[in-house]
């Protein structure tokens, strides 16, 4: 055999094995979350119920449709407290967060329903025992001011940037698995944007108390206990 033959030929075998890995290799998405969430978020809890009397605004049929394929489960409650406070709470839990299922960022999320988004800036929580990034923004539509905290998960940890989600995407996938993701949002309605992000705060405070610390670890991500 000629050695332009040979070339040829060590190329087709390479190009098979190569094809043959990467589907050995392929990662497979995370197992369904095994409970629903609304059974692993409480109703009622530290002096905050829920307020069925508040019905949630529905996304436009775009938004919802985008929803649909980034989450499998969604979670929408208002709860109120005895001094008459309202909270806003959004879990959403989606179980194939690979290259073309990313985190729904919720600055897209309000533009695309009309709000102005103002503000948008990254911090911190301290809570139970862990240091939580989170984002914060303000959308503003007409007369409704609202801030918002949200923070997204992916696998075990909370992935903010777009580094820390290709990061945790490269993670999981050398060990053939795709990292699952869950998004948690609390907002309320006010023009006053600090004391609404430290009632949120608390709340979040109240409610990562209050859940089982598996439940927390899921919410919060393993990975970023303080030390």
């Amino acid at each position: 055999m000629t050695t332009d033959r040979w070339t040829a030929f060590a190329l087709a075998v390479a190009m098979v094995l190569c094809a043959l890995m990467a589907q050995l290799l392929r990662p497979a998405p995370a197992p369904d979350l095994a409970v629903r969430l609304d059974e692993l978020i409480p109703a009622n809890f530290d002096g905050w119920q829920e307020d069925r009397s508040v019905v949630p605004v529905a996304p436009s049929p775009d938004v919802q449709a985008a929803l649909e394929q980034i989450y499998d489960q969604i979670l929408a409650r208002t709860y109120v407290n005895d001094r008459g406070e309202r909270m806003m709470l959004v879990v959403a839990y989606g179980g194939d967060q690979s290259d073309s299922l990313k985190a729904h960022r919720q600055e897209v999320c309000y533009a695309a329903q009309g709000f102005s988004i103002r503000s948008v800036k990254n911090e911190s929580l301290h809570v139970a025992g862990m240091n939580l990034p989170l984002v914060r923004l303000l959308a503003v539509k007409g007369r409704r001011s609202e801030p918002v905290t949200y923070w997204f998960t992916m696998g075990d940890r909370i992935a903010i940037s777009r580094t820390d989600r290709l990061l945790t995407q490269i993670r999981y996938g050398l060990s053939g698995r795709i990292p699952d993701g869950l998004l948690v949002r609390v907002s309320s309605l006010s023009s006053d944007t600090r004391a609404s992000y430290a009632a949120q705060d608390e709340f979040l405070r109240a409610l990562l108390r209050v859940v089982s610390p598996q439940t927390r670890d899921r919410l919060a991500g393993n990975s970023n206990k303080a030390g």
